[in-house]
């Protein structure tokens, strides 16, 4: 009776990680992606154009082709998911894999860094596992989409443990305004 009911419970996981949508960067945050960077290749394509010199033609069209590669990857390629009892990381067109089983997660940590313009960067989602930790930057991401997969991260390992930011993540309070630096050694 007990494999039963262990098999039930695993199922029911199965069915609960299977209706959660994989969460996906949303393209509303990446706005220079799309705005500003091509506006740069078009004024170095412009400048090429206007003197006839072709290194600068190739230089604004590669610029361009080069946004345009960053955000289909963003757009189509980059997940994070819940995907057969493992918690995936997807990006760069899908060559890059993070993997960690949601089993074997001890610990969400919400890491920042020193930031070049505003001084910090966004929280990146670090799960750590026992053998394996998917880092994620949550820049292109709304934490709020986070609520879900936070949850369902809990419902299956009970020993998962977040940390405070996720903790109001997961509560679902605006943290939009709330930072701190993560320590970091000297060495």
């Amino acid at each position: 009776m007990v494999a039963r009911n262990d098999v039930s419970v695993d199922s029911a996981r199965m069915q609960e990680s299977a209706q959660l949508r994989a969460i996906r960067p949303d393209i509303r945050l990446i706005w220079p992606s799309y705005t500003l960077f091509p506006l740069i290749g078009l004024g170095v394509l412009a400048v090429g154009a206007g003197g006839r010199d072709p290194a600068m033609i190739a230089i604004g069209l590669g610029l361009l082709a080069v946004n345009a590669l960053m955000v289909i990857n963003y757009a189509y390629f980059t997940t994070l998911a819940v995907e057969n009892e493992w918690l995936v990381h997807r990006t760069n067109f899908g060559t890059q894999v993070q993997r960690v089983p949601i089993g074997s997660i001890r610990r969400i940590d919400a890491k920042r860094y020193p930031g070049a313009h505003s001084g910090v960067s966004a929280p990146h989602f670090v799960a750590r596992g026992r053998d394996a930790t998917v880092k994620v930057n949550t820049k292109p991401y709304r934490l709020a989409d986070f609520t879900g997969l936070l949850a369902v991260l809990r419902r299956s390992n009970g020993r998962v443990e977040l940390d405070p930011f996720w903790e109001r993540v997961a509560r679902g309070d605006d943290v939009s305004k709330e930072y701190t630096l993560t320590p970091t050694s000297r060495f």
